[in-house]
């Protein structure tokens, strides 16, 4: 295991989880030594006040000699002291051990008088006195003839005290080992993944092929592991994805460029000196320069669909008036080429939130999609309804159809079903991947259905126009 960073995100939690336990330790330690002691000293004295007590209503009875002895014989057994008084304050007994007190200290203790002004307790601090001490007074029929004093030893409470601060003392040492134990779990089972994590994501944006990330369970980290297979996986496919695109702009640009130099070449060195073989070279050469006008106008179109800085003004738009629009500027050339052309609008006026001149856009390309890849003799239906909640455009050709193999792939920039009759009819590869942003971004559905040397057919769903919808002007954004 690699050596811990002091700045490290698992010595940071653990120094956490430590100081968290500490105060949460310290505070019940705390609050435990002084119940401990609270209730400890209270039962000591309480139970020593009662036994003083009891010896004083015993000699208030009887206040003689043999009593005195018989109390003093009781007490021999314990760790208890007792000393009587008479009402001058003469000894009139004492068990053996005072000797151990100091005479000062016996002195004024004799001398502290009534209960009055002392109370049963005349000592109580077990960290500086040897003893608690208590005292009852002796009386017999209103008269007072003496006291008990009783002395405890304060040393058991003491030794109870120590051995209660090293246990806590004990426990806080656990608690630091379980602290640094810890730093290792947590280092284990959450910074090892991070760091794994942490060099995956510098070889990603290195640009370097990546294996992906182990990841047990369903907590954060196996989610975020997760998350960056996921990533890495967009990523490597994004790659390919523009490798691919590259390679296909690249041959899309250098055949016309080619074709343009190529004509160039033979006009600028008067190899053809006819007027007719100029001016059919000239139209190949324009020809060329308007197909790489409508790429490069196609992949600009793309760039802004995708930044998403293509404007969009959506309002109640008529379906059918799009169409209409859209089959006057597609009639002539698809009339031209041979190609029946079938119109079913719906029966009931059919609006949708849309922005009118972009979605004749869709229908436009959708047609001359269907009027390049329909035969002669062949027919394109178009049609409007409503389905649910969305307006529905059907345009469906008799045409030689998609292979089902490349249907996934027709909304893929620059991709070609036939890439040599594609750029012989003109076409970039690049309309349909237009025409599915365009509907996406009117929260709208584009889906195709063919079948290869019958036909295609598209359908293109737009959301109705609800009364309460506010007319608006928007771009891309409102995706």
């Amino acid at each position: 295991m690699k050596i811990l960073r002091p700045n490290s995100i698992a010595v940071k939690l653990g120094v956490i989880f430590i100081l968290l336990f500490m105060v949460l330790i310290i505070s019940i330690q705390a609050v435990l030594y002084m119940l401990f002691i609270r209730f400890y000293t209270d039962d000591v004295l309480n139970e020593q006040i009662q036994r003083t007590q009891r010896y004083a209503e015993v000699l208030s009875d009887h206040f003689d000699q043999p009593t005195i002895q018989h109390l003093l014989l009781v007490e021999s057994g314990t760790d208890h002291l007792l000393l009587i008084l008479d009402q001058t304050g003469n000894i009139r007994g004492q068990s053996e051990g005072f000797t151990d007190l100091p005479p000062q200290e016996l002195q004024q203790i004799k001398e502290h008088g009534s209960l009055d002004h002392g109370g049963p307790v005349l000592k109580s601090n077990w960290k500086s006195e040897p003893f608690f001490v208590t005292e009852a007074s002796i009386a017999a029929i209103g008269q007072p003839l003496g006291r008990v004093l009783m002395f405890s030893p304060t040393d058991p409470i003491r030794s109870a005290a120590q051995t209660l601060k090293n246990t806590f003392f004990g426990v806080a040492f656990i608690v630091l080992f379980l602290g640094a134990a810890m730093i290792l779990l947590v280092t284990r089972q959450v910074v090892q993944p991070l760091l794994r994590m942490i060099k995956i994501t510098q070889q990603i944006s290195q640009g370097k092929q990546v294996t992906a990330i182990s990841a047990v369970g369903n907590d954060e980290i196996a989610q975020l592991s997760h998350a960056i297979n996921r990533m890495s996986q967009n990523i490597e496919f994004y790659k390919q994805q523009r490798k691919q695109f590259l390679a296909d702009i690249s041959h899309e640009l250098r055949t016309p460029i080619t074709y343009m130099k190529g004509y160039s070449e033979v006009l600028i060195h008067n190899l053809e000196g006819s007027e007719e073989s100029r001016k059919k070279y000239l139209t190949l050469i324009y020809d060329q320069s308007n197909q790489l006008q409508h790429l490069i106008e196609d992949l600009f179109e793309l760039a802004k669909l995708e930044e998403g800085t293509y404007s969009f003004e959506l309002s109640k738009t008529s379906l059918d008036k799009v169409m209409q629009n859209a089959l006057g500027m597609m009639a002539d050339s698809i009339e031209k080429s041979g190609i029946a052309l079938n119109y079913n609008p719906s029966l009931t006026p059919l609006y949708v939130h849309g922005d009118a001149k972009r979605l004749q856009q869709v229908v436009i390309n959708v047609l001359d999609n269907a009027r390049k890849y329909t035969l002669i003799g062949g027919s394109i239906t178009v049609s409007t309804l409503k389905e649910e909640t969305f307006g529905v455009l059907i345009i469906s050709d008799t045409g030689i159809g998609i292979p089902a193999e490349d249907l996934p792939h027709i909304w893929d920039r620059l991709y070609r079903v036939d890439r040599s009759r594609s750029r012989a009819t003109g076409g970039t590869g690049i309309g349909l991947s237009i025409c599915k942003e365009i509907v996406t971004l009117h929260q709208g559905i584009i889906q195709v259905e063919s079948t290869e040397g019958k036909g295609t057919t598209f359908f293109i769903r737009i959301p109705i126009f609800q009364d309460t919808t506010e007319e608006i002007q928007t771009d891309a954004d409102c995706k």
